[in-house]
């Protein structure tokens, strides 16, 4: 375990070497000549600090807290910097960091003021990308956005309309056609149906979209 930081006089503030991508600069801070506590350089300059300034064990605290709340930010922000998540995927991430249950209030908070995490635009997001490239029916979307902690209101707004869905079906059937052609009529009607169910499309969507195909292919 590594040492505890303790409060005295502050004797130096030192940039720290490295600091990782996600994390803004940080500096080691020297009370009575013996490192103490690493903390966030702008927090510091905020509050203050420089050699000379006696550090008390209730300032020591509030800063601790403070440079939490930073560092826990900074990784949300890291984060949600290869997708859009849901408000339920950075509270996880953030509770498998071990941070404290109110620090991850105050990030979520904070991120949601600042429009960067938006249940809502998650889920328009989420059915948007997967109508482009896995298409699903209206069931297996709301389940997904269910599962990544989505409020039902957002979730039914975000859901296709009976034509996009339609669509989305028959988009999903062009891009096996080509993988059935050996196959009789009958079975390549059965492996499509089948298809399509399976990826959360009802019965009546699925059969609409097979004989729509058909039209448009000229399938006997």
């Amino acid at each position: 375990m590594g040492k505890q930081p303790f409060p005295g006089v502050i004797t130096a503030l030192e940039p720290q070497a490295k600091t990782r991508r996600h994390l803004s600069a940080r500096l080691n801070v020297f009370v009575n000549d013996r490192f103490s506590f690493a903390l966030d350089a702008g927090l510091a300059a905020r509050r203050g600090l420089e050699p000379g300034v006696l550090l008390d064990a209730e300032t020591l605290a509030e800063l601790l807290n403070e440079d939490g709340a930073a560092k826990a930010y900074a990784g949300a922000l890291n984060f949600l910097s290869f997708r859009v998540r849901s408000a339920k995927e950075v509270r996880a991430r953030l509770e498998r960091d071990e941070w404290p249950d109110e620090v991850i209030d105050a990030v979520l908070s904070r991120l949601q003021e600042e429009r960067l995490l938006d249940d809502a635009q998650f889920a328009a997001m989420w059915v948007e990308n997967r109508s482009r490239f896995r298409p699903r029916g209206t069931g297996v979307l709301r389940q997904e956005l269910r599962q990544k902690g989505v409020e039902k209101n957002s979730i039914e707004a975000a859901l296709p309309d009976i034509d996009e869905e339609a669509e989305n079906a028959l988009g999903a059937l062009r891009s096996k056609l080509r993988s059935w052609q050996r196959y009789e009529p009958k079975e390549q009607r059965e492996k499509a149906l089948g298809f399509l169910q399976r990826r959360g499309f009802n019965f009546a969507v699925a059969r609409a979209a097979w004989e729509k195909l058909r039209e448009e292919e000229d399938l006997t």
